[in-house]
């Protein structure tokens, strides 16, 4: 569900956000599964319709509300920034529009559920030293993200590469205080590596007993630098024992996902890092299981549909 929201008007006065925790509706505590709330980053002066719906129905004028300025999943407590860094909100030219999107966990598809879930955001407009800044990495929401039914620890991985990581970070780089790790209902662990010049360094962050009813943002222990040229992998293992059909990458919760929401300071122009198999290569691969095993896929059929008519894949 998407909703679009009007932001206070002592926004426009520059604030730091310093703590983010959610408020869920009494009684709706198995229903909300994950929330974010977004900045409309559009110019100033825009107006932003009101919106309330379902997220994949919302008006394509509401993509530009996609800046995070919070996060919160099943388990996680409140997140409070390090004394050193806030996020970055409001200014003169700051437009006062946000969205809220919450995912539910509704299996059963009752009708009768009622929700006013949201955040508690809190802010001041005594700035810190640093302005924070949120990346995602991981993989792409999209059903290229497949995994098999019947496996006990299936691993995907998404790719912040040392390309993009040279081009985006300053010379000093950044330094990483936070992260929230976050797949869906199979996931049983997840880490983020860090490599630089080609050696492994120690992982970033893992959670290697991982619940998707647990999920915090955590402050590292230690802070850790992020310079030009390493590069990040976000790897996450799945355990689909019960299920008899492929899951694929996408919003809903019997879908999946592989994110990691890195929190780090001083804030740059990079909100997201991911990576996804190349079209091409998907569609070679199903139009050779076409033709070596006679499966009923490629041919320009759309990728669930392909996925959905493999036989055999265990």
């Amino acid at each position: 569900s998407c909703q679009t929201v009007e932001l206070p008007s002592r926004l426009h006065r520059r604030h730091h956000v310093i703590q983010a925790e959610s408020y869920l509706t009494k009684g709706n505590e198995g229903l909300v599964h994950h929330m974010e709330f977004f900045h409309c980053k559009v110019p100033y002066g825009t107006q932003i319709p009101y919106y309330s719906g379902l997220c994949d129905k919302k008006p394509a004028s509401l993509l530009p509300c996609a800046k995070v300025i919070a996060a919160w999943a099943m388990g996680a407590t409140p997140f409070v920034y390090p004394e050193e860094a806030g996020l970055p909100v409001g200014g003169p030219n700051y437009t006062l529009y946000a969205m809220l999107e919450i995912h539910y966990n509704n299996p059963m598809k009752l009708a009768n559920w009622v929700d006013s879930s949201g955040f508690k955001i809190y802010m001041t407009p005594d700035l810190r030293e640093h302005d924070a800044g949120i990346v995602e990495l991981g993989l792409e929401y999209v059903d290229k993200m497949a995994i098999p039914p019947g496996q006990k620890l299936f691993s995907l991985s998404g790719y912040c590469i040392s390309e993009c990581l040279n081009v985006a970070l300053p010379e000093r780089g950044i330094m990483m205080f936070g992260a929230q790790l976050h797949t869906h209902l199979t996931g049983v662990m997840t880490e983020t590596r860090h490599i630089r010049q080609g050696v492994e360094l120690e992982r970033l962050n893992y959670d290697y007993h991982y619940s998707p009813h647990f999920q915090e943002i955590r402050l590292l222990k230690k802070q850790r630098k992020i310079l030009p040229g390493d590069a990040l992998i976000q790897t996450c293992y799945y355990n689909t024992i019960g299920r008899e059909n492929i899951t694929l990458g996408g919003f809903k919760t019997t879908d999946e996902m592989c994110v990691s929401y890195v929190y780090y300071y001083p804030k740059i122009d990079l909100e997201v890092c991911k990576s996804s198999i190349s079209d091409d290569a998907l569609e070679q691969y199903f139009n050779a299981l076409s033709a070596l095993e006679y499966q009923h896929t490629g041919g320009g059929l759309p990728i669930s549909e392909s996925y959905g008519r493999l036989n055999g894949i265990r």
